[in-house]
């Protein structure tokens, strides 16, 4: 499927990413994983080569995207996650925090990655959102409008991209067996959360030169 196609995963540090990073080096892509800091040990994919970024800065951005070809498919599983709490108990912080994380840096990706794939005639472009950005109750405010903005952002980048052979899709996690979910919601019922490896399928799908007509789709798992 991804044999001789390179494919770049950024946030490759953290469980959903090592997982996504894994599972195209399984279906045979040239992975690159990038990360604010390079993994050790455990969490190195044998096969699988690391870059530093910071992705909440453009111009550390562009100069990972001049250092390295234009891939095949830009994977996108940076995140982070801020409890419900009332809107009088908002925190600015926490607010800003999560806007940066979340969808500054998705379109901060979206910015170089379609610059090169645009120049490169075909690709593919996958961000990651969360069930939060659609369902309000339940979820807190900063972090589900900063999921929000993603699936927002991954629309329009469909609408600039339609009619070539790039597409931008993302994927809508309900919720991901991780740990540090696991350390949030104790109380939770771990078992019946949708495991890593099950929801990187979907980047695969998502990534495939053969899903050509899908395009601007946020695929809930």
């Amino acid at each position: 499927m991804f044999t001789d196609r390179s494919v770049l995963v950024f946030g490759a540090s953290g469980a959903l990413g090592h997982g996504v990073a894994q599972a195209f080096a399984a279906a045979g892509a040239s992975v690159t994983g990038v990360d604010r800091v390079e993994p050790h040990g455990e969490r190195r994919i044998v096969g699988v080569s690391y870059r530093t970024a910071d992705v909440t800065d453009d111009a550390d951005l562009a100069r990972l995207f001049a250092a390295e070809p234009v891939p095949w498919a830009v994977v996108n599983t940076v995140g982070g996650f801020a409890p419900n709490r009332p809107l009088t108990e908002l925190d600015q912080a926490e607010l800003t925090g999560q806007l940066t994380l979340n969808l500054v840096s998705a379109a901060l990706i979206t910015k170089h990655a379609l610059a090169g794939l645009r120049q490169a005639g075909a690709g593919r472009l996958v961000h990651t959102a969360s069930r939060a950005g659609l369902v309000a109750k339940g979820n807190g405010f900063a972090y589900s409008v900063s999921k929000l903005g993603v699936l927002h952002l991954v629309s329009m980048a469909a609408d600039e991209v339609r009619g070539t052979q790039v597409t931008v899709n993302c994927v809508v996690p309900s919720i991901i067996d991780t740990p540090a979910n696991r350390a949030a919601l104790p109380n939770s019922d771990h078992a019946a959360w949708p495991k890593v490896p099950d929801i990187a399928r979907s980047y695969l799908y998502l990534a495939d030169p053969a899903s050509f007509l899908v395009n601007g789709a946020a695929v809930p798992v």
